[in-house]
């Protein structure tokens, strides 16, 4: 019986792993979103519209208005 419970355990652990391991993803995929996205609409030029456009499909975390190029 104790063996079965220690399954039961390592299986649960494996599955918190792979949660946590998951949670992490969207932040990592997300990391330079914002430049890419700005560079590509704006094309060099400052465009309050590409701010808007890319903090919405970024999302805030991704860098948002304070990431808009300043040159």
């Amino acid at each position: 019986m104790a063996q079965q419970q220690s399954m039961r355990l390592v299986a649960l652990a494996l599955v918190v792993a792979l949660v946590v391991a998951a949670a992490s993803v969207p932040t990592a995929t997300a990391y330079g979103c914002y430049d890419d996205c700005y560079g590509r609409c704006a094309n060099g030029k400052e465009d309050p519209a590409c701010t808007s456009m890319c903090n919405q499909a970024c999302g805030p975390a991704a860098g948002g208005a304070a990431a808009a190029p300043t040159a």
